[in-house]
C-alpha cells in the first residue's frame, strides 16, 4: 500500500483505484469497537471495501441467491425503522404485573392454511366453536373433536404453566385478562385462532441459581452410589468447598467444570424434584440432603436467587425481556392509525357501494377515490384492479363482506406501501442502514464464491493442498478422520491467495496525515 499526499480531499483516508473514501465512517466503526489497533482496523476496513469493489464489479448481486439475501437484508432494515423498539411504563408496569402469576391454561386452536391467505374460514369455524362453549359444551370434548394442535388427543388442549413473555403476546394478553374457569373469545396469533381456558393461577416464586453434584447409576450399583452421595454430604457439612467437589466428583460434564454451576430457572423449566429441593433453600451458601432423580443422586448449594416483588428489582431484567419481545413494537394496526394521522388519510368509503353491486369492474367507470393519503389518490379502478388478483371461495355466499374485507386489506396494503417509500426516499438513517446492509450481504456472496465453495467442492485442489503440506498432519491417521481440519486449512488458504491477489489487483493509497489526525485524536 502506497501513500498519497495533498491532491484529494483534506478529510480522505485511502483511496481505491483513484476513488476516495472519506475517514468519517472509519472512525465512527473504529470508536464502537476499537479492540485492535487503528492499523490493523483499518487494513480490515480497506480489504473490506476492496472485496466489494470485486463484488461489484463481478456483478454478484445478479446471483439468484444473493439477490434472495439482499431482499431479506433490505426488510430487515426497513422493519427496524417500520417497527421501531418502544419501550414503555405502561408495558413495563404490565409485565410486572403478570410475572406475579403462573396460569395453567388449555386452548382450542383453528389454524390457518398456508396455501389460503383468506383467513374468513378459519375465523368463522372459530366463532362456531365458541358460540358452542357458551352453549355449555365441555369444553375438553369441544377441544378434542376440533382443535388443530396435534397433541390434543394426548392432552385435551392442555398448555401447562406459563407466565409473562412465555407466550405470544396476544395470547398471553387474552390469558391475563381471564379468570380461572372463564375462556376467551377467539385469539388471533401467527398459528391460527385460539379459544383459550384459564384453568389455574399460582404465584411466581422467582428463580434460582444452583450447583450441583451429580451422581449416576444403575439399579446393580444404586446402594454403592447412596452411599458415596451421602459421604459427600457427611464432608460438605463439615465445611468442605463445594465448587471442588463439584469438579472432582460430578458426573455432570457440562456443570462440573464450573463447579457444578446450572443457568437460573424458575417454576417448571427443570425436573419437579430438583426444583422443589431449589426453592426450599432459603439462604444463600445453604446446601440440600441428597436428592433422588430418574438422572442419579443430586446435592444441590443455592447460590443466589431472585424474586419479583419490588418493580424497582427486577426493572431492568423486564426492560431486557421486553425489548426482545413484540410487545415492545408498534403493532400493524397500530403503525397504520399513526400513517394514517400523520399524513391526512381521508376517506370516501361510502363509495364502496358501486362494488356491492358490479361484477364486471373492466368495464365500469370507477375513477372516483376511495381515499387520500398526502394528497395522493387511491381510486376505484386502483381497488378494482387489485379486487380483480383476489380469490376467495366465499366470494359468491358473503358478497359485501367480502368486498369491505378485501377493501381493507387494499387500502392497509396501499398505506404500509406508501410510507415505506416516504422513508427510503426521505431517511437518511435508513437508506445508510439498507447500504450496510448490502455491502456486508455482498462481501459475504463473494466470499463464499472464492472461497467458501472452492475449499467444499474442489477435491483435486483440497487433495494437492494436503500433499504440499502433509507434514503439518498426523500420519499415522488415515485421510477421511483429518478431512475436516485439512478443509479448514484449505479454506484459509484460499483466503489468503485471494486477498494477495486483490492487494495487487487494487491500487490502495493511504493519506498517512488523515491517518495521524485520527491516531492524535485516539491518544488525546
Amino acid at each position: 500500500m502506497a501513500s498519497f499526499g495533498q491532491s484529494h480531499p483534506t478529510d480522505t483516508l485511502f483511496t481505491i483505484n483513484n476513488i476516495p473514501f472519506s475517514s468519517q465512517e472509519f472512525k465512527e466503526l473504529y470508536q464502537a469497537n476499537n479492540q485492535l489497533s487503528i492499523e490493523e482496523a483499518l487494513n480490515l476496513y480497506i480489504l473490506f471495501q476492496v472485496k466489494l469493489a470485486e463484488a461489484k464489479r463481478l456483478r454478484i448481486d445478479t446471483l439468484p441467491e444473493v439477490k434472495h439475501e439482499l431482499q431479506i437484508s433490505r426488510d430487515v432494515a426497513l422493519n427496524s425503522f417500520l417497527y421501531p423498539t418502544v419501550i414503555t411504563e405502561e408495558k413495563i408496569q404490565e409485565a410486572f404485573n403478570r410475572i406475579q402469576y403462573f396460569l395453567k391454561a388449555r386452548h382450542i386452536l383453528v389454524k390457518i392454511s398456508k396455501l389460503d391467505n383468506d383467513t374468513l374460514v378459519a375465523y368463522q369455524k372459530a366463532q362456531e366453536v365458541y358460540q358452542d362453549l357458551l352453549q355449555g359444551k365441555s369444553f375438553k370434548k369441544t377441544a378434542r373433536k376440533n382443535s388443530d394442535d396435534q397433541s390434543v388427543k394426548e392432552n385435551n388442549g392442555e398448555l401447562g404453566y406459563f407466565t409473562a413473555f412465555d407466550m405470544e403476546y396476544r395470547f398471553e394478553s387474552a390469558a391475563y385478562k381471564l379468570k380461572v374457569g372463564e375462556f376467551s373469545k377467539p385469539v388471533r396469533t401467527q398459528f391460527g385462532y385460539h379459544i383459550i381456558q384459564i384453568l389455574e393461577k399460582i404465584p411466581n416464586p422467582g428463580k434460582v441459581k444452583i450447583r450441583h453434584i451429580l451422581l449416576e447409576y444403575q439399579p446393580e450399583n444404586e446402594s454403592e452410589i447412596k452411599q458415596k452421595i451421602d459421604s459427600l454430604y457427611t464432608i460438605l457439612m463439615k465445611g468442605a468447598d463445594f465448587a471442588q467437589l463439584a469438579k472432582n466428583y460430578s458426573e455432570d460434564k457440562r456443570s462440573a467444570p464450573s463447579g457444578g454451576i446450572l443457568p437460573w430457572f424458575g417454576l417448571f423449566e427443570t425436573h419437579p424434584k430438583i426444583e422443589k429441593t431449589a426453592f426450599q433453600l432459603k439462604e444463600i451458601g445453604e446446601i440440600s440432603k441428597p436428592v433422588k432423580t430418574n438422572f442419579g443422586y443430586h446435592i444441590l448449594q443455592l447460590t443466589d436467587k431472585k424474586n419479583y416483588s419490588s418493580l424497582d428489582d427486577c426493572r431492568e431484567e423486564i426492560q431486557r425481556l421486553i425489548a426482545s419481545d413484540s410487545r415492545s413494537k408498534l403493532s400493524t394496526e397500530e403503525l397504520i392509525a399513526k400513517i394514517k394521522k400523520d399524513y391526512q388519510f381521508k376517506e370516501n368509503r361510502e363509495l364502496l357501494s358501486n362494488f356491492y353491486s358490479i361484477l364486471d369492474y373492466a368495464y365500469a367507470d370507477l375513477w372516483e377515490p376511495l381515499f387520500t393519503i398526502d394528497g395522493k389518490k387511491y381510486t376505484q379502478e386502483d381497488f378494482a384492479n387489485y379486487l380483480s388478483q383476489q380469490a376467495s371461495k366465499d366470494i359468491y355466499e358473503n358478497f359485501i363482506e367480502y368486498i369491505n374485507r378485501i377493501y381493507d386489506n387494499f387500502s392497509n396494503n396501499s398505506i404500509l406501501a406508501f410510507y415505506k417509500n416516504q422513508l427510503l426516499e426521505s431517511n437518511t438513517d435508513l437508506i445508510n442502514l439498507i447500504q450496510n446492509y448490502e455491502n456486508r450481504v455482498l462481501v459475504l456472496g463473494i466470499t463464499k464464491q472464492k472461497v467458501w465453495l472452492p475449499a467444499k467442492q474442489n477435491n483435486k485442489g483440497l487433495m494437492e493442498f494436503y500433499q504440499n503440506q502433509i507434514n503439518r498432519y498426523n500420519n499415522n491417521v488415515d485421510f477421511e478422520s483429518i478431512k475436516q481440519e485439512v478443509t479448514s486449512d484449505y479454506k484459509m488458504y484460499l483466503k489468503e491467495v485471494w486477498e494477495d491477489q486483490l492487494r495487487n489487483n487494487y491500487k490502495i493509497e493511504i493519506s498517512q496525515s488523515t491517518l495521524n489526525k485520527i491516531v492524535q485524536q485516539q491518544n488525546d
